[in-house]
């Protein structure tokens, strides 16, 4: 790979130093050894990484794919190499505290370099996603003992991690878990169960795995209520960090999947002979609580999933139009061909990608900004604002990045036409990667679900409102520019829509109607979604006039950023009325057709 064909660094530059202000954080003391040059030998060097070692791996790795044998799995060999660099360079704890082997940089930057190595190689890196979330988890609720044993192996990746939640009869219904744990004389517990579909449950490229697994204590009752959380190492860890026999977790096998061919999803089984031994995480039937804090992460991360194919599969349609030349230049009857990016058809999904791309980039690390202010933020009104924007944004990050993530490939892929259909070319691949990202961690229609029936209910409508404010407040200072005031208007209006649709879809669902108005939550995200990026799109085009009232310098760049932000704002959002009429129309048939057998 000759260039930077993973991600967009000029503007997630601009995301961060000119809309965020990320700079801003170094005057606070858990970043004080940080500057603008420290960040950018942190991308380098995450870019140099990316592009020399886990990009070369990614098509061998998926035509090689993961290999199970007597319940053992072996993964691609291409991925060993990229691996221990990882580790080496301490990437999987790059935005911890120092005192765990970390280097306190914020999460907004560090997410960055996670969307270069997830766009490099998706099956790749997602074993390193895991793993720094299962080190956290047991840094927030282990016991010092815990955290010897476990969390400083994972931090510095001598260990894997695995989150084991999905059994076959449960699936996202993890109240209906059936995996046992039986206390033991010395406070262990033995572990009888066994899940489905867990990524990284079983592989050879760590010293270790540590599962965090979901279980049912004995005796404790049916429901969410009645989980619990535990650490079960694949080979037992003793006191003093030494590796001692196998801990009784077999894997039954692997699955065979349309994408993410190199990364392991497994079906594991505990203590089929009596001896799995697991350790209590956390408060007893707390579990699910001990969890959501590692999902919360996840899900987070699995937008920037997301949003990563879309940005490496754009970049190589980007790159596949301005080569590829076929027909003559519109409206010539020259026989000389042109490049197709000047084809009308091929530029309007050339700048659909674009405008989704960059909005989605505003989006996710607007979020984890969100997160990095709340961990430094001492006053507590300042704090619940924050953690309100987190609250709500995370399952728009999820499942709207995703979503249209998915979106920004399929249109990737048409843009090479034929070509894109062959492996020959790396965007059928990018597609067939990016799919699981709606699906796992909570399926999107889930998110939909935790946005539309919680979130937008919290604390009686007060964290939806903080978003509402924060949204209003860009649209006023917008409206001061005569260049931006009718895209401000525009934005005011489609928040307005908003606000007046999640009214009545709210009111439909504690009446007669409920069942009709939950029906709606996944087109109801996609609207929230779509609000939200012109929210973003207006704030930057704003940052971009600053920066032009001021210097020539990049002129074109911050032109074709306010260029963008008109696209999306004046075409592409004013879309959401449609679907909002078709709310309103409050068409029955879905609770009139009855339940297919």
């Amino acid at each position: 790979m000759s260039r930077n064909k993973l991600l967009d660094m000029r503007d997630a530059k601009f995301i961060l130093y000119d809309q965020l202000g990320v700079e801003d954080l170094c005057g606070y003391e858990r970043y004080r050894d940080h500057s603008k040059e420290t960040f950018e030998m942190i991308w380098q060097a995450a870019e140099k990484l990316a592009i020399n070692d886990f990009a070369p791996a990614n098509r061998p790795g998926d035509e090689i794919g993961c290999r199970w044998s007597d319940g053992r799995v072996t993964v691609p060999e291409p991925y060993r190499t990229p691996f221990e660099k990882y580790c080496e360079g301490g990437w999987i704890c790059v935005p911890e505290d120092e005192s765990v082997g970390g280097q306190n940089v914020p999460l907004s930057v560090y997410y960055v370099c996670s969307m270069m190595f997830f766009a490099a190689n998706h099956s790749l890196a997602g074993y390193m996603g895991l793993t720094h979330s299962a080190a956290k988890v047991i840094e927030a609720f282990g016991t010092e003992e815990q955290k010897r044993k476990y969390m400083v192996p994972l931090y510095v990746g001598r260990y894997a991690g695995g989150m084991n939640l999905t059994e076959p009869q449960a699936g996202s219904d993890v109240g209906a878990i059936r995996t046992k744990a039986s206390e033991n004389a010395d406070g262990t517990y033995s572990i009888t169960g066994g899940k489905i579909f867990i990524t990284g449950g079983e592989q050879d490229i760590s010293e270790n795995i540590i599962h965090i697994v979901l279980a049912r204590i004995a005796g404790d009752p049916l429901g969410t209520a009645g989980v619990s959380c535990f650490v079960v190492p694949k080979i037992r860890v003793a006191a003093d960090g030494s590796l001692g026999e196998g801990n009784d977790v077999t894997c039954a096998g692997i699955e065979h999947k349309m994408g993410m061919r190199g990364s392991a999803t497994c079906a594991l089984n505990y203590g089929e002979n009596g001896k799995c031994l697991g350790e209590l995480l956390g408060p007893e039937r707390k579990g699910v609580s001990v969890m959501f804090h590692m999902m919360n992460e996840q899900r987070v991360l699995v937008g920037s999933q997301g949003l990563a194919q879309a940005s490496t599969a754009y970049l190589h349609a980007l790159d596949f139009a301005k080569e590829r030349k076929q027909g003559s230049e519109f409206g010539s009857k020259s026989p000389s061909q042109v490049a197709i990016a000047g084809h009308p058809d091929i530029k309007r999904n050339l700048l659909w990608m674009k405008a989704y791309s960059e909005g989605m980039r505003a989006l996710v690390l607007f979020t984890v900004y969100c997160m990095d202010k709340l961990s430094v933020c001492k006053d507590n009104v300042e704090r619940s604002k924050w953690q309100d924007l987190i609250e709500v944004l995370t399952p728009v990050c999820k499942a709207y990045c995703t979503d249209r993530g998915f979106d920004v490939c399929v249109r990737a892929m048409q843009v090479h036409g034929g070509y894109g259909y062959c492996q020959e070319y790396p965007v059928e691949q990018f597609l067939r990667d990016c799919k699981i990202t709606s699906i796992y961690e909570g399926t999107n229609g889930i998110q939909a679900l935790d946005l539309f029936g919680r979130k937008v209910r919290m604390r009686k409508g007060a964290a939806l409102q903080t978003v509402f404010d924060r949204m209003t407040q860009d649209i006023l200072e917008a409206r001061k520019s005569q260049e931006l005031k009718a895209y401000a208007d525009e934005v005011e209006k489609a928040l307005s829509e908003l606000r007046d649709v999640t009214a009545v879809l709210i009111a439909d669902s504690t009446s007669s109607n409920a069942y009709r108005a939950y029906s709606w939550a996944t087109d109801y995200l996609e609207i929230f979604g779509d609000v939200v990026l012109g929210w973003m799109f207006l704030w930057q085009a704003m940052k971009a006039q600053e920066k032009l009232s001021v210097s020539d310098q990049e002129k074109d760049f911050y032109l074709n950023k306010i260029d963008t932000a008109k696209f999306y704002i004046g075409d592409l959002l004013p879309r959401v009325y449609g679907k909002i009429a078709a709310i309103r129309k409050n068409e029955d048939a879905i609770s009139r057709i009855p339940e297919w057998s």
